[in-house]
């Protein structure tokens, strides 16, 4: 067993980013405890507090010659917060009941303090005497989520740094595919958890925003300014966006927003009211900064690479139009502003 944990730790410590780690929590309990499912649930902002996200699920079966299975459910379940729940995440202590296939540990868990989700392991058989393990590989995950936490940051402004970028965008795109082709009303009447509903008009959109004239400001006030306008910046668009939106700082003056599932109007709604926002506050010495931004729909097919280069194209053009505005790539397609570009590898054949 010793040589089982000791290879488990290190398969934990050895994740690069959250929800590789999740992952690894969930697996390695699986393999170490004796356990037929095995969940994480994360909270959502405080607007949708009756509901926890399901981001890991794992049930663990034997197959007709006794071999060991392991199915990974698709992730974006949302789960009513019953009183077992609400005990776990307001009591923050270890809370343990009865199920009908067997009994169920629900074990909260914490990131620098603040409860961010609950361990959920279910099993036909007791687990005092796992008590001891899953609490000592708990706490190594909650040690080192901290540490990842940290490197996915930006030091400056405590947004998600560029490096994060690719996984996030994945996992929401993951979440948005596996959510539309959910029925939402089969599964109300089936009593099954629900997913968020999305809508055929609604999509994720990437926004990439960059501050005017920002070397100017550099050159003028010194770099120790412009830090705090940048921060000041960070901070309006924590305060603003919902918890569920991605925020990133990709380096100097540009920062990225990946809005979660929308309508179009919504978005530019969005969009428009963070630009005006920041064009009416008033910055020290400076008196006022504004930004530009460009904005793109994500749709589950796409290429992170490719949703930043038409959001980029954009942006582009809100520079070269004027500054102070936001332009939506697709909708500048539509206008004809822009021209939409083939994707490296099509060939015209005729």
């Amino acid at each position: 067993m010793s040589n089982v944990i000791l290879k488990s730790i290190i398969e934990m410590t050895g994740q690069r980013d959250a929800d590789s780690l999740e992952c690894s929590l969930v697996a390695t309990l699986a393999e170490m405890v004796p356990i037929h499912e095995a969940c994480l649930y994360r909270r959502l902002p405080q607007s949708d507090a009756k509901m926890v996200e399901e981001t890991i699920c794992l049930s663990v079966s034997k197959n007709d010659v006794g071999e060991t299975q392991y199915f990974w459910h698709d992730p974006g379940t949302l789960v009513p917060i019953d009183s077992n729940l609400e005990k776990a995440l307001s009591v923050k202590k270890p809370v343990l009941y009865q199920v009908s296939s067997g009994i169920r540990l629900l074990i909260p868990m914490s990131c620098e303090g603040e409860i961010i989700g609950v361990l959920s392991l279910e099993s036909t058989q007791g687990l005092s005497e796992y008590k001891t393990l899953i609490e000592g590989v708990v706490k190594i995950y909650e040690n080192y989520s901290i540490i990842l936490n940290e490197s996915e940051r930006d030091k400056l402004t405590g947004l998600l740094n560029r490096r994060t970028f690719d996984n996030k965008l994945s996992r929401l795109l993951k979440i948005q595919r596996v959510t539309k082709e959910e029925d939402v009303s089969s599964e109300r009447k089936k009593g099954k958890p629900q997913r968020r509903y999305l809508g055929p008009d609604s999509f994720a959109w990437l926004v990439i925003l960059d501050v005017d004239h920002f070397k100017r400001v550099n050159d003028t006030f010194g770099h120790v300014y412009g830090d705090e306008v940048l921060l000041t910046l960070s901070q309006k668009m924590t305060s603003t966006f919902r918890s569920s939106d991605l925020l990133f700082r990709f380096g100097g003056e540009e920062f990225v927003i990946v809005l979660e599932p929308i309508p179009f109007e919504m978005a530019q709604k969005t969009v428009d009211r963070f630009r005006k926002l920041i064009a009416e506050h008033l910055f020290s010495q400076i008196d006022q900064i504004t930004i530009s931004l460009g904005f793109s729909k994500i749709t589950e097919n796409d290429y992170p690479q490719t949703v930043l280069e038409n959001a980029d194209k954009a942006l582009y053009y809100a520079k070269e139009h004027g500054r102070n505005c936001a332009h939506n790539y697709e909708l500048l397609i539509e206008k004809g502003e822009l021209v939409e570009e083939k994707e490296a590898g099509s060939i015209d054949l005729f």
